[in-house]
């Protein structure tokens, strides 16, 4: 290739950036956490909110960051729309329920498939009101699309999933990410979903072999030591391994699975950069497409650290618990802590004490969830891609209009994490 083809093909190559720090975003978690405990609760809109503009605003692409114009006030005003809407479902739900349950046994397993399916409805809207809150060189994205249709699709996939044991999950993935995309624009361009579930199938089948394997032998393991028959009740010309050699090798592959089980995080760490990869690669808007070049091992020192932090977290909290429950135990009355317990006698310090540490805990575990699993990760995705034929993108016209928060107030609602 000569030297003007090479200058071409990397002009054609726009860099993706992240430019923030990992102390500002640790700043704006924990004091956003505070703020969250003090409210008791509310302040998680503002802080959504703050979380995606600071990742919006340091992902740079082509030079120009991503700017996103979300508030918190419309994401607690979608939340109390949602929860108007959510209360009296939730009420018939359960009246319905439990007279479903009184004439046939599972008779009310129809409704548990519909609150999957508006779940996944207001996973869908949710993502539509993020993306017209998103804007890149003044034009915003936008979505169009119905999401009830992305709801049936979504369980239609999910039913296939226990009979193919997890193998239909690549090309659920990619039907999805097709929909999706499908309905995706940034201004008047179409997005579109290039990859495939052959190609993720290609990528990450190993690893769920790998992820199967500690389950199959703890399995069999188990089948073999509750199989074994007594060597003194076989017949005296049998001639098969003994008894003492079926429950070693029972024994070691009982090990082998509990030591398989510490390796799943890893594990999912690999398929979650494979599948970031896969999902990069195939993302296309016009011309306009993305490589990503992310490693398989990329997320294992981050999910490294999240656990060793967690466990770390946790060792502190049952030291400080030990210490209360030994000081309460050394001044109670006759019969110990146990029978304080039972008298409601417990000092206010002593409750203060427990109240205080368990909140400490989950606000600690919540900034480490937030950091780890999403800035982190956020920061080496981003860094692994580049945009092709960025140009394709210079004279996009804008369209679209925002939409309200009500979908993004029914994933907060029905607590699915979106």
């Amino acid at each position: 290739m000569s030297v003007s083809a090479v200058s071409e093909v990397s002009a054609a190559l726009a860099p993706v950036a992240f430019t923030g720090r990992n102390g500002a975003f640790r700043r704006l978690v924990t004091r956003g956490a505070l703020l969250e405990l003090i409210t008791f609760g509310f302040y998680r809109f503002w802080l959504t909110t703050d979380i995606r503009r600071h990742l919006w605003s340091r992902t740079e692409i082509d030079g120009d960051a991503l700017e996103y114009i979300g508030r918190g006030k419309e994401l607690l005003f979608g939340f109390l729309i949602a929860t108007a809407v959510l209360a009296p479902a939730f009420l018939a739900y359960f009246v319905i329920g439990l007279e479903f349950e009184r004439y046939k046994a599972f008779a009310s397993l129809p409704l548990y498939a519909l609150l999957f399916a508006f779940g996944q409805f207001a996973a869908y809207r949710a993502r539509r009101y993020r993306l017209t809150r998103t804007v890149w060189r003044g034009v915003r994205f936008w979505m169009t699309g119905s999401g009830w249709s992305y709801a049936w699709r979504s369980i239609a996939w999910g039913l296939l999933l226990p009979p193919t044991l997890g193998f239909a999950y690549p090309w659920r993935t990619a039907a999805l990410e097709r929909f999706k995309l499908r309905h995706t624009r940034y201004g008047n361009l179409p997005g579109r979903f290039k990859a495939t579930g052959w190609q993720l199938f290609k990528r990450v089948w190993w690893v769920w072999l790998l992820g199967v394997l500690p389950f199959l032998l703890l399995a069999g393991a188990f089948a073999v030591l509750l199989l074994t028959v007594d060597h003194a009740q076989r017949p005296a010309a049998y001639r098969g391994p003994s008894p003492h050699a079926v429950s070693v090798a029972a024994g070691f592959a009982l090990l082998l699975g509990c030591l398989g089980l510490f390796a799943l995080p890893f594990l999912h760490a690999v398929r979650r950069a494979k599948e970031w990869a896969w999902w990069a690669d195939g993302i296309r808007f016009g011309s306009v497409a993305v490589a990503c070049k992310l490693r398989a091992g990329s997320l294992i020192g981050i999910y490294w650290k999240l656990i060793g932090l967690g466990i770390l977290l946790l060792l502190g909290y049952t030291v400080f618990a030990a210490t209360v429950t030994a000081a309460l135990h050394f001044n109670a009355p006759t019969g110990g802590i146990l029978a304080m317990l039972m008298q409601g006698q417990i000092p206010v310090w002593g409750l203060a004490s427990y109240v205080m540490m368990y909140l400490v805990l989950l606000v600690a575990l919540g900034v480490l969830a937030r950091i780890y699993t999403l800035q982190r990760v956020w920061r080496r995705v981003i860094e692994a891609c580049v945009v092709i034929n960025i140009g394709g993108a210079a004279d996009v016209a804008a369209a679209g209009d925002a939409v309200s928060a009500f979908g993004e107030g029914l994933a907060d609602g029905l607590d699915f994490g979106v």
